[in-house]
């Protein structure tokens, strides 16, 4: 087991964190560039020293303030992939793995046979004996991973694993680090600040802002249930806030200043409602028939996204405490059928059914 509860003061603020992992169990931590993401992992390491707290891994003290203990990187059975992996390009993918075994000592037999054995376990047989250089994005990820786990690691840390890929690789190489990360019987934690990464690798999830975990939960608990309008944002859903009340339909009807929303889930009191983009339609004029969700905003800005554009507005008659804008998510195809721009008017509309209320 990894535990950490670190304190260090910044530049901007104090970074303060404190989690634990799990040994065969994937940690992300999630946030906006300069958030102290990869500081904690710098600290997990030892490759900064923190003002106070305390590392534990397996109940040996790794670094704690208060006893004088802080154990230098190499005896720390931590692995570090950084961002760039860092790998020798004139060394082989066998020679680069077993390249921290030789620094300390270890003989050449030795290493190798740990080298190509850690290769096996990130499923990369066969590659031995070539080059990084000729190696596809996905496996040069990979044997940075073999060259941190060889070591004997029990922790392995990644500092944003997909930021040295292409848009079109990431998707590829997210499953494959994946399924090498869920065969480990190691403690892992992941920085990243894309959503999909992390929502994608990430058993366990905190979301960070300015130094400190905002919400920590499983992937379903954070999407279900963000607890602030910064956690929905940046997991990309829509949040609320509101009072609930029960009517007569058997619907829930939330009030949001002016606006009033309907959900399928009872509730009563204070309460946060979201809504999913991808739930939300547009259209120009106010939808006639049986709609219960209806807003009416302006575009503010388009954003496109792979195979979707977000489209961000700012809705009539929803109390200020909410925020400025609700996102729609839409097809290109419906954003061209729709001609939109920005300060256009629409209306927005999402069912009953796609709201999720609590409290």
């Amino acid at each position: 087991m990894l535990s950490v509860e670190l304190r260090k003061r910044l530049r901007d603020y104090e970074l303060e964190v404190a989690f634990e992992v799990a040994p065969g169990r994937c940690h992300v931590l999630i946030g906006p560039t300069a958030c102290g993401k990869t500081m904690t992992l710098r600290m997990i390491a030892g490759l900064e020293r923190p003002d106070a707290g305390r590392v534990s891994l397996n109940g040996q003290a790794l670094f704690d303030a208060e006893r004088g203990v802080a154990l230098p990187p190499e005896r720390r059975h931590v692995g570090f992939v950084f961002q760039s992996y860092a790998l020798f390009p004139h060394l082989s993918v066998l020679e680069n793995v077993a390249f921290g075994l030789r620094a300390r000592g270890t003989s050449s037999r030795e290493a190798r046979d740990r080298a190509r054995e850690v290769l096996e376990r990130v499923h990369l047989p066969g590659v031995e004996h070539v080059r990084p250089g000729r190696l596809s994005g996905g496996q040069q990820q990979r044997v940075a991973v073999a060259r941190a786990l060889a070591g004997n690691s029990d922790v392995l840390l990644l500092d944003e694993p997909m930021a040295a890929l292409d848009t079109q690789t990431r998707r590829r190489v997210r499953d494959e680090l994946r399924s090498v990360i869920d065969g480990l019987d190691v403690a892992t934690v992941v920085v990243t600040h894309d959503p999909v990464d992390a929502l994608t690798l990430g058993q366990v999830i905190s979301v960070m802002q300015e130094g400190r975990l905002c919400q920590t939960g499983t992937r379903q608990e954070l999407l279900a249930r963000p607890r602030n309008e910064f956690v929905a944002e940046f997991l990309g859903l829509n949040l609320l806030r509101g009072e609930a009340q029960s009517t007569e339909s058997g619907l829930t009807e939330v009030r949001c200043g002016e606006q009033r929303f309907y959900s399928l889930q009872p509730a009563a009191g204070p309460v946060f409602l979201t809504c999913h983009p991808s739930d939300i339609t547009l259209s120009r004029e106010r939808p006639q028939g049986s709609a219960l969700n209806v807003l009416h905003g302006r575009v503010v800005s388009l954003s496109r996204l792979g195979a979707a554009t977000r489209v961000a507005l700012v809705p009539e008659g929803v109390a200020a405490s909410n925020g400025s804008t609700l996102v729609a998510e839409i097809s290109h195809l419906s954003e061209q059928e729709l001609g939109l721009h920005e300060h256009d008017e629409v209306y927005a509309v999402f069912k009953a059914s796609a709201t999720e209320v609590y409290s």
